[in-house]
């Protein structure tokens, strides 16, 4: 009798649903003859549900090399690196139907449907994030506990870190 409904939780993950949310967002020009943020803020959408907004206008390009360092972090007394921290090509990323499950793959997965980061390179004139909503099932491949993460995205060309945009997550059960 009691079969089934061990079965469908066993399969399901419980009863409990990851939840999680946006709590800050911050971008830093590194380098201001590159770029400038003329948005930088999170949007309240709906009862917490919270999108990122993020306009930024290149004043050099177009570029056809980029390479992005993308890390994970978790706080334990401020934010500490875990798990994840990978520099890896960008135009050669997105140039690819790479099919591997990666880090940087479930992350520009999620952003490619909400901003015009979803082809290969050239990038010129401006990158815009509308409304960026991770759903549910964004961390489902990730093994993380609750708390609070950051996801750090770091971008430069012509060998030269440009620009970083730092993205507070609180995850919980």
């Amino acid at each position: 009798m009691w079969a089934p409904f061990i079965l469908l939780l066993f399969f399901n993950g419980g009863l409990s649903t990851r939840m999680h949310r946006f709590t800050n967002l911050k971008c830093t020009v590194l380098d201001p003859s590159y770029c400038v943020y003329d948005k930088c803020h999170l949007k309240i959408l709906g009862r917490g549900i919270v999108g990122i907004n993020v306009d930024a206008k290149l004043l050099k390009g177009p570029f056809n090399n980029a390479k992005v360092n993308l890390s994970l972090w978790r706080k334990f007394n401020g934010f500490r690196p875990f798990m994840f921290n990978v520099t890896f090509d960008f135009c050669k990323f997105m140039s690819t139907s790479n099919t591997a499950l990666s880090f940087q793959k479930i992350f520009f997965d999620a952003l490619s449907t909400q901003s015009n980061l979803n082809h290969s390179c050239p990038y010129e004139k401006e990158i815009v994030v509308r409304d960026l909503v991770f759903q549910n099932d964004f961390l489902k491949f990730l093994p993380l506990p609750s708390g609070d993460y950051q996801i750090q995205f770091i971008a430069a060309t012509e060998n030269e870190w440009k620009t970083k945009v730092d993205i507070t997550v609180l995850l919980e059960e």
